[in-house]
């Protein structure tokens, strides 16, 4: 008897999950590249990267002209050995604070990414939660995680109109 009140527990609550779980699938990209957040974060962090791009460049054409500098007054007989050495040494110094530029550059982009995008995100998952409370689905998932489906509510235009895409 306790067995038989368990599984009917458990098929009532099944029941009662089932009814409130409904579920859509969204096309995420079709949506969020049109989000005017999105476009923005795209064009601010572009710009980001080409100031971060000329700086990098700026430095590597600094050592360059120095290397170049070093060879031809070394070709020339201009150079102790003293000042070869000392020469060398600076290059190194200059190649392994480009290298250190680079990572910082990359890192910097990274984080400069990740503050532009954070807008987008919630904007996108508002929109969502927005849509799931009025059409009373219980979940929204992106298409791309779908393995299959047979139809199912495809909420993307919905999501689209709370986000003001047309």
């Amino acid at each position: 008897m306790r067995y038989l009140s368990l599984i009917f527990l458990i098929a009532l609550s099944f029941s009662a999950f089932a009814q409130n779980s409904v579920i859509a699938h969204v096309e995420s990209d079709s949506i969020i590249p049109k989000m005017e957040s999105y476009i923005y974060a795209m064009t601010e962090l572009q710009a980001y990267s080409q100031n971060m791009q000329k700086q990098f460049e700026g430095k590597e054409a600094e050592m360059e002209a120095y290397y170049m500098d070093v060879m031809n007054k070394g070709k020339n007989g201009m150079l102790s050995p003293k000042e070869q050495k000392d020469a060398e040494t600076k290059l190194q110094d200059m190649q392994t604070k480009l290298q250190q530029f680079a990572q910082d550059m990359e890192a910097q982009l990274m984080e400069k990414e990740k503050t532009l995008m954070n807008p987008v995100t919630e904007e996108y998952n508002l929109a969502i939660k927005s849509v799931c409370k009025q059409n009373g689905y219980g979940f929204i998932i992106d298409k791309k995680l779908i393995l299959y489906s047979d139809g199912g509510i495809d909420a993307t235009e919905k999501i689209k109109t709370a986000l003001k895409i047309k």
